[in-house]
């Protein structure tokens, strides 16, 4: 079962879903460094990660 992230900031579209729960972790804290010049909290990004249906 695949794992689903989602950006939470106001007005981005970012959402990357992975069958590893690491690579999405990885992508996470990339997107954060370049797509908002910052980074999310380790805790935010563990609570942001969903399960999600494959069908």
């Amino acid at each position: 079962m695949p794992y689903q992230f989602e950006c939470e900031r106001a007005d981005c579209e970012f959402v990357v879903r992975s069958n590893a729960d690491d690579e999405v972790v990885k992508l996470a804290r990339a997107h954060a460094r370049v797509g908002h010049r910052g980074r999310f909290a380790q805790v935010d990004i563990e609570r942001g990660i969903e399960r999600v249906d494959a069908s």
